[in-house]
């Protein structure tokens, strides 16, 4: 490569891989045979959950299914496993799905945080068009899609809102286990929604965190002392399973004192 070849790349602005460009393959399949479901089986049979919670249902068929199979193989008899899903159609053939399987698994329809807390056309062009997270990262859609896919996403006006803290607030804001993995825009916002809220250690889950849904969530739990990271794989666009511990900053911070 000559000089200013060399210097063209070097000085080429970060830009996003779109995932449909990566592969024709339906990226939303999740491998139920796949690493993701060795470590939850091994997790699970480990920690034993009861108060389990998933955001992304999706059509039920992949991690939801891994969650409540997991569940029935190790005859976690009390466990409760809810599963938000804000699509309504999807809902519609996740719920089929369930009853047709008999999985063990509460389906709710609906958002996930307060409406109060999602992104607006302007946030989402913003933070997914105008500018670049991290050079490389996965986003859905084409640019001039992008704002207004994700924005429909979550556009349900009439679906009740904060099934995520209606969960918590049943469980008394303490969970076992969370698997974060709705929209691509909305990664970040409820995992800062999910830590806010809880008040007892909790395993959490993210899928995709080497595309823009978790990114900064997987940052966080990087850098933030009341994460233990127990697993990170770049099984499709990665996922990292870790130990929330809401106490541990204020310990650290009475040490230091």
């Amino acid at each position: 490569m000559n000089n200013t070849a060399m210097n063209a790349n070097a000085s080429s602005p970060p830009q996003y891989r779109i995932a449909g460009r990566l592969s024709k393959e339906d990226l939303t399949l999740i491998d139920t045979g796949g690493e993701f479901a060795e470590r939850i089986r091994k997790l699970f049979a480990d920690s034993r959950p009861k108060k389990i919670i998933e955001t992304g249902t999706y059509f039920g068929t992949g991690t939801t299914t891994i969650i409540a199979n997991t569940i029935k193989a190790l005859a976690i008899e009390d466990a409760t496993f809810y599963s938000i899903e804000v699509n309504p159609r999807h809902y519609s053939k996740a719920l089929a799905h369930i009853t047709r399987e008999g999985l063990n698994v509460k389906p709710l329809n609906g958002l996930s945080v307060p409406r109060s807390l999602l992104p607006s056309r302007a946030e989402i062009e913003q933070r997914y068009v105008s500018s670049v997270l991290a050079d490389q990262l996965i986003v859905d859609h084409e640019p001039d899609q992008r704002t207004e896919f994700y924005f429909r996403e979550t556009d349900f006006p009439h679906l009740q809102d904060d099934l995520l803290g209606q969960i918590l607030a049943e469980f008394g804001n303490k969970a076992d286990f969370v698997l974060l993995d709705s929209g691509g825009h909305m990664g970040y916002v409820e995992f800062q929604y999910l830590t806010s809220k809880l008040r007892s250690p909790c395993w959490i889950a993210l899928d995709d965190i080497f595309h823009v849904k978790h990114h900064l969530s997987f940052k966080d739990i990087e850098t933030d002392p009341r994460f233990v990271i127990e697993t990170v794989s770049r099984e499709k666009f990665g996922f990292c399973i870790a130990r929330f511990t809401p106490a541990a900053r204020s310990k650290r911070k009475e040490n230091a004192a």
